[in-house]
């Protein structure tokens, strides 16, 4: 998904309960352009299937992805919940920038956001490293 360019993403139906309950305990003024309210609008039209059902190649939540950076630097980074954001382990909040634009997406595939101080960034989803749904991990 990217900020100001609404794309449909597909989503777990777990994820979507999760997230929506989630989005829901945030304060309501939340900024048109932020993260939390980008995810939303996203939640809003997204496609939801049962877990079993969700393609091998879409970043759900607890995926790990390695992607290349605007500079060609490749790291790998986990898509998670607040709660478990750490930057420095590659932990990524689904409820940051780069977090809500990468829920969803294809891989390979790239994926743009807007973060605080106003400069467009960009990432290449190279490889989807792990996805709970292609493992079996439905409860996670």
């Amino acid at each position: 998904m990217q900020s100001g360019n609404q794309q449909y993403i597909t989503v777990n139906e777990l994820d979507y309960v999760r997230l929506s309950n989630l989005i829901e305990q945030l304060p309501r003024d939340a900024a048109p352009g932020s993260a939390s309210a980008i995810l939303a609008d996203a939640l809003d039209q997204a496609d939801q299937l049962p877990p079993r059902d969700i393609p091998a190649d879409i970043v759900t939540m607890h995926s790990q992805v390695e992607v290349q950076d605007e500079k060609g630097d490749v790291r790998t980074l986990t898509l998670c919940y607040p709660k478990d954001a750490d930057a420095a382990q590659g932990m990524v909040s689904v409820l940051s920038p780069i977090g809500a634009s990468m829920l969803g997406a294809k891989v390979p595939g790239e994926v743009g956001w807007t973060p605080p101080d106003g400069a467009r960034r960009s990432l290449k989803i190279v490889k989807l490293v792990y996805q709970p749904e292609a493992n079996g991990d439905f409860t996670e």
